[in-house]
């Protein structure tokens, strides 16, 4: 069984998740999907008015127990993002402490291919109550150090100096105090990308993904990323 490379209470990552025949073939089916922005319907305010404009695919649902199912947008798809979708699956009792337990804490996970060109990013949030984890899986074949686009994760201890969303205000329009409480104690885990690297996350876990540099060029952030969903 694969070890992870890093563990806390709440990250969990994995490095060389599939061999490097499957990697390929998932990179040239991600690069086949068709893409829109994340605010086609209107703006989706997690995203800042500075985070750019990132491009998501169609999800891919999978329901533990049901690996026959094969109605359109459910595992099994017969393309290569299966392979990565069996990989979680087959290790749902490891990730568990992280990001809970099928059946119990979830009952279907989501994948979802996403693009982050350059200039985009993601501000500082929660995942929110209706999942009990999430996660991201670094699917583009080369990046660089400087090209931006780290996974940072707050220091558990600022969750206890998060106060109520009217007490922050809407750091979409004002983020002075959020920034105020995430500077107490002011530390976090930076995940950078690596190819191959899938990443967990628990749903208290607050986090940003930082904008891609111009230096990238046109090798975008390509991911597939996903959440535990909890019963409706």
């Amino acid at each position: 069984m694969t070890e992870p490379s890093y563990q806390t209470e709440d990250v969990l990552v994995y490095d060389d998740v599939l061999s490097s025949g499957s990697f390929s073939k998932l990179f040239q089916h991600l690069g086949g999907l068709d893409y829109r922005s994340v605010h086609h319907s209107g703006w989706r305010k997690v995203w800042r008015l500075h985070d750019g404009d990132p491009l998501r695919s169609t999800t891919v649902w999978y329901w533990p127990g049901e690996r026959e199912k094969a109605e359109t947008g459910t595992y099994p798809t017969g393309s290569a993002i299966d392979e990565l979708i069996s990989w979680v699956a087959d290790r749902e009792a490891d990730i568990a402490g992280v990001v809970g337990h099928g059946g119990v804490e979830w009952v279907r996970l989501s994948f979802t291919p996403w693009i982050y060109p350059a200039g985009s990013g993601l501000s500082l949030h929660q995942d929110g109550s209706s999942y009990s984890g999430a996660f991201t899986y670094f699917a583009h074949q080369e990046w660089r150090l400087h090209w931006g686009g780290q996974l940072l994760v707050l220091d558990p201890r600022t969750r206890s100096r998060q106060a109520s969303p009217s007490e922050i205000g809407r750091p979409f329009l004002d983020d002075r105090q959020e920034s105020l409480r995430a500077f107490e104690p002011g530390f976090a885990l930076a995940v950078f990308p690596k190819p191959n690297r899938i990443a967990f996350l628990s749903p208290t876990a607050l986090h940003l993904l930082t904008r891609v540099d111009p230096n990238a060029g046109q090798a975008a952030r390509l991911s597939v990323a996903g959440f535990f969903h909890r019963s409706a």
